[in-house]
């Protein structure tokens, strides 16, 4: 097993700090500031970037970098995000047997604290070892909950690191992400034409019957092993004796291939229009790309370095697909090499979102083994 001295209250300290901040998207800043304290007593440069301004946020993404004292090392960043999926007013949180856990009526918010935690701990560790290692840039970013909105803001000149490692995924540590999929959103209105339900229904042209016909006929769920659809909320109608006459609807599809994300894509709009044409009713649908998919092989150099350390540390090294998106996408298509890897956070986007504080320290420890392989690795 591992000998990393993570420092278990410390650490976590540091978590119940950072889970004592109420951080829904796009206010984040007293979070990030007590980061960039954090970091920059640790002898890190910190700086903001304009994401905030750009998304109507209170702050930016975070970027701290460290030089580093082995110039064989490579470079390398680790990231986690800062907000929470919902609001976490008044906060009640519990410790008991080792696990974190909220008391009060929203979620604990262990995602993604569970990830930044151990980053601001490892390199606590890192600096009272003065151990020699390449540089290392933390990215904390903003509003990933709302579709990855403060990753896609940042600018990659920003990025000064090889490769890359965002803590940003379900337990049991040691296991990292290699692919995960591309998104389509589709956002769908659909207009009928209005008149009286019981008077004159036969002059009106339900929009709801044409949605309800559309998404009967979309196949959706689990398309196959890479690929999903769903249709997530539908809004419609004025009244109980108004024959509907729009109807708004957002959906989306997600495949690790993109020839079977285009399909599903082109299934659905065509759905869409034939089913509203069908019964005298329009359908507008617009398509945004919110992500595109990566695929990391085992050689590349984080799989390597991550795999390393992980056995280092005496952790299951695993190598795991995800159904769904994170920053690395977009750090991905930048085209920095970037692996998910393992936090502590559980149940997650529920009220019974818990987190093993065992979790945290292995993750802390894991990173500072990171480090020391990526400077292995660089020569």
């Amino acid at each position: 097993m591992n000998q990393v001295p993570v420092n278990e209250s410390r650490l976590l300290e540091t978590f119940l700090t950072l889970l004592r901040f109420n951080t829904p998207s796009r206010d984040e800043k007293l979070a990030s500031e007590y980061c960039a304290d954090y970091l920059r007593n640790l002898g890190f440069a910190v700086e903001w970037d304009d994401a905030g301004e750009k998304v109507g946020g209170n702050i930016g993404n975070l970027f701290a970098i460290k030089s580093g004292t082995d110039a064989k090392a490579p470079a390398i960043f680790f990231s986690s995000h800062l907000d929470t999926v919902e609001a976490t007013p008044g906060l009640e949180i519990s410790l008991a047997d080792g696990v974190v856990r909220s008391t009060s009526d929203t979620i604990l918010g262990a995602d993604d604290k569970s990830g930044v935690a151990p980053i601001l701990e490892a390199m606590t560790l890192l600096n009272e070892s003065g151990e020699p290692h390449g540089d290392i840039q933390i990215i904390l970013t903003i509003c990933e909950e709302i579709g990855l909105v403060g990753a896609k803001h940042v600018d990659p000149s920003r990025i000064k690191a090889r490769y890359g490692f965002v803590l940003d995924s379900g337990p049991p540590i040691g296991g990292v992400t290699f692919t995960a999929p591309s998104q389509n959103s589709l956002r769908v209105r659909i207009e009928g034409k209005p008149s009286h339900a019981g008077a004159a229904p036969e002059e009106g042209v339900s929009a709801i019957h044409a949605a309800a016909n559309a998404v009967h006929a979309i196949t959706q769920g689990r398309i196959d092993s890479e690929t999903t659809a769903n249709i997530g909320t539908i809004q419609g109608g004025t009244a109980r004796n108004i024959v509907p006459a729009e109807v708004f609807i957002v959906g989306e599809a997600r495949s690790r291939d993109n020839a079977k994300l285009a399909a599903q894509t082109a299934h659905m709009v065509e759905t869409f229009e034939r089913e509203a044409t069908a019964i005298g009713a329009k359908a507008f649908v617009e398509v945004i790309e919110e992500y595109r998919t990566y695929r990391l092989a085992e050689t590349d150099g984080p799989i390597q370095i991550a795999k390393h350390a992980a056995e280092v540390c005496g952790f299951p090294f695993t190598l795991k697909e995800s159904g769904g998106g994170s920053d690395a996408n977009i750090f991905n298509g930048f085209g920095i090499p970037t692996t998910v890897l393992a936090c502590g956070m559980q149940a997650i986007h529920t009220h019974n979102e818990f987190c093993h504080v065992s979790d945290l320290v292995k993750d802390a420890a894991w990173v500072v083994e990171i480090v020391r392989a990526a400077r292995r690795y660089g020569l």
